[in-house]
């Protein structure tokens, strides 16, 4: 097991090591880094806080890992993504070993760089934001309560508790919507069979934080108001208009678990039979989460790709024996042959036309060869699996390294702006006597240098001299929102490539 889980952590270390280096942070990273130096900062590891305020939007076990790290190592792009990056090694590991000894290691090994090598795992996992590491932990959880169901093996169903535990520690409730489709399996194959050994360690791994918590510094109303609206309580905000985007919700859901979705129709197309083993069991279970979980988001507003990421690993569990299967064979199949075509033409066509495109880089085009050769080098089912698992790899060294190396020059990055922003505070004398209003951009505080106060609720009057805030469109604020005070007068506005920020200075008394 050693030499095997060797490979596959150089594998996946690899595979995300373009995205992993990315020289800023992108997306809501910041809002995590922010709170996790702020709790490193101040020690209080009870109460997480941003600007100084507590704020109860997600559970702590993230801003321990993150503040952890800040408190031993200091503040590092590569090192406060690690935890999201060992946790897909950790998956990967685990799902191998569990899928080899039912399966046998062919499968083990599809199933392992199946998550090490996905498009998803590659581009998305090396990142400091919650949803990476919390999907690692989901996917583990149920994997190892399909097989201790399936097999009936009790320290599987403990770890899985454990694991999901923590997946409910990381980011809360969203933990449930993807484990109630394997507990409709559970139920409905083996009547919830040995539930203590599970229910009992998921139940006590939150409840270690939270009754502290509830006792010493904040009531359980306070905490469940938060919780109804970041999670359950959104489903509140969907509208019939919302049914508009559901293909696309739908097709993102299919594409994320590239490159092996394709193989649920391989394996759909045989006979099923009605007596389930084990093996078959537990591969049902971890179907029946990705469906259920699918079917739940099309009633939340919004749909982030990002809320899919368990079922990027869940379904590359429950398909690997299938691949496996089909990369035994010794013959291409018609469709699998007219696919590989489809892709070299693809392929051909993108080298043709992304000279002719603006912004469009020689990584594109390497990327775009490669797809070309399909046809070429593909001979073989065992060819076709092994060219899924590479064109992800390869795209993360081709267009995955351009991006991270040309991050700096885009217009999303953070790095200068950031430095404009310190300047132009420090030439007012701003630094002192600081505050955000409502919510800000906590990747361009992170890159200016500044911890200021902060007042993103805005229950109550900013009594800094100085304001740094972002204008929102009256159309398009949240109906909390209010605009500052009258005695803040506007003294600097920056426009940036990606939000405009304004300053403002106190005129009148507090």
């Amino acid at each position: 097991m050693l030499s095997r889980a060797i490979v596959l952590l150089v594998v996946t270390l690899v595979g995300c090591w373009p995205t992993w280096r990315l020289p800023d942070w992108d997306g809501t990273e910041g809002r995590r880094v922010q709170i996790a130096i702020e709790m490193a900062n101040s020690g209080d590891w009870l109460v997480p806080t941003l600007g100084g305020q507590p704020t109860w939007a997600k559970p702590p076990l993230h801003y321990w890992l993150l503040g952890g790290l800040v408190r031993c190592f200091g503040e590092s792009f590569v090192l406060l993504r690690l935890p999201a990056v060992l946790a897909a090694f950790g998956a990967a590991l685990l799902a191998g070993e569990l899928l080899r000894r039912t399966f046998g290691a062919r499968a083990g090994w599809v199933g392992a760089l199946g998550i090490a090598c996905s498009p998803m795992v590659v581009m998305q996992w090396p990142s400091a934001e919650i949803d990476p590491l919390f999907a690692s932990l989901t996917a583990g959880s149920l994997f190892c309560l399909a097989t201790g169901v399936a097999k009936e093996r009790r320290g599987l169903l403990v770890a899985a508790g454990l694991l999901g535990g923590l997946a409910l520690l990381q980011k809360g409730p969203p933990y449930l919507l993807f484990a109630a489709g394997a507990w409709l399996v559970w139920w409905r194959r083996r009547g919830l069979r040995f539930p203590a050994a599970y229910f009992v360690p998921l139940l006590a791994v939150p409840l270690a934080y939270f009754v502290p918590l509830w006792t010493l510094r904040v009531a359980p109303s306070e905490l469940l108001a938060v919780a109804n609206e970041e999670s359950v309580g959104r489903m509140a905000f969907w509208e019939w208009s919302h049914v508009r985007s559901l293909p696309e919700f739908w097709l993102r859901a299919v594409l994320v678990q590239a490159p092996f979705v394709f193989w649920w129709f391989w394996e759909r197309r045989r006979a099923r039979e009605a007596h389930v083993d084990a093996g078959d069991f537990s591969l049902r279970m971890c179907n029946g989460a990705v469906v259920v979980a699918v079917v739940g988001l099309m009633f939340f507003p919004g749909r982030a790709t990002r809320y899919l990421l368990p079922n990027v690993l869940l379904f590359m569990f429950a398909v690997a024996p299938a691949v496996a299967h089909f990369a035994a064979q010794s013959v291409l199949p018609t469709f699998a042959r007219g696919s590989v075509l489809m892709v070299g033409v693809l392929g051909a066509v993108a080298l043709v036309t992304l000279p002719f495109l603006q912004g469009v880089g020689a990584s594109a085009l390497g990327l775009a060869l490669v797809l070309a050769l399909a046809p070429r080098v593909v001979r073989t089912p065992m060819h076709l699996v092994a060219f899924c698992l590479v064109v992800p790899f390869l795209a993360s060294w081709t267009v995955g390294l351009e991006r991270s190396l040309g991050w700096q020059e885009g217009p999303r990055s953070r790095v200068a702006a950031g430095r404009l922003v310190r300047e132009q505070l420090t030439a007012r004398g701003a630094l002192d006597d600081l505050e955000t209003w409502g919510h800000f951009d906590s990747s361009l505080l992170l890159q200016a240098g500044l911890l200021p106060r902060g007042n993103e609720a805005q229950r109550t009057l900013p009594s800094s001299r100085w304001l740094l805030f972002e204008p929102l469109d009256p159309d398009r604020a949240p109906p909390t929102y209010k605009e500052p005070p009258t005695n803040y007068v506007e003294r600097l506005r920056l426009c940036l490539p990606f939000k405009s920020f304004s300053v403002r200075e106190r005129v009148g008394p507090r």
